[in-house]
């Protein structure tokens, strides 16, 4: 009887500490959940993620992009400024968990992080002051270009053997422009065209170059985390669902966004 009363005893434990592990466990998921989504940005790359004169906070497309998404996610934004040749490696670390800082799909980039659904499609332009004789790709090999180190335009510079200067910051290849430290600057697209609107004044141009791609930008995250890959692109989705998404874009850029790829494996292709 004592034997019988004893193994009662015992069992009723062993499950009501299974009871209490598995809501531990619940418990501390859901805590991992909530809390703030540690995000990697470079805080150059107007009019994407930027602070203004004397502002401390972040502005720009992107950040108010991946706003939207924490919100949707229940999550706030942790902004982290670094230079954007370490984006990759923090992400990869695992010290970060999103990369926000108008980064390019590319192949080579898929082979170490993933991406969530593209928010922007871009192409590379040449930005130069209007008296330079710069009128075309052609034109460029025979001038000094400025890019910002680890990007597509920086990439694409040197495969055509160009004379470069890379900086860590898109803003310092741009002022490297502006105080005739080089010729042109090769940049994204809405990058330039910002800058002619906003700093140009009249004196600098934007020049299409011909056999640029096609390029989409997104969120990279850790390769090994598909879950917040497939929250983050369940939460744009549900932005475009809504209509913020459409929201966002045309406050940065006066257009509609059109049509985009729905995942990035869809841009590689």
């Amino acid at each position: 009887m004592k034997l019988k009363k004893l193994m009662t005893i015992l069992l009723t434990t062993v499950i009501t500490t299974a009871v209490l592990t598995g809501c531990g466990q619940q418990e501390n998921a859901k805590d991992a959940q909530k809390k703030p989504l540690k995000v990697a940005t470079n805080a150059t790359f107007v009019p994407f993620e930027f602070k203004g004169d004397g502002d401390s906070d972040y502005k720009g497309y992107e950040v108010d992009m991946i706003r939207a998404v924490g919100r949707v996610m229940g999550r706030d934004i942790e902004f982290n400024n670094i230079p954007f040749s370490g984006i990759i490696p923090i992400i990869q670390s695992g010290d970060m968990d999103v990369a926000a800082s108008g980064m390019t799909i590319t192949k080579e980039r898929a082979g170490k992080v993933l991406f969530a659904a593209p928010f922007y499609e871009s192409k590379l332009v040449i930005l130069t002051n209007k008296n330079s004789g710069i009128k075309s790709v052609e034109d460029l090999k025979n001038h000094s270009v400025a890019v910002q180190m680890g990007t597509t335009a920086a990439d694409y510079a040197q495969n055509l053997g160009l004379k470069t200067k890379q900086f860590d910051h898109n803003a310092e290849a741009l002022m490297e422009l502006k105080i005739g430290g080089s010729d042109a600057v090769i940049a994204d697209k809405p990058v330039a065209d910002y800058y002619v609107a906003t700093e140009g004044k009249g004196e600098d141009v934007v020049i299409p170059i011909p056999d640029s791609k096609k390029e989409y930008l997104a969120f990279a995250m850790n390769a090994k985390n598909k879950d917040l890959q497939k929250e983050i692109n369940a939460a744009i989705a549900k932005l475009k669902e809504t209509g913020e998404f459409q929201q966002i874009y045309k406050k940065w850029f006066n257009v509609d966004p059109g049509d985009l790829p729905k995942t990035a494996e869809e841009t590689l292709q």
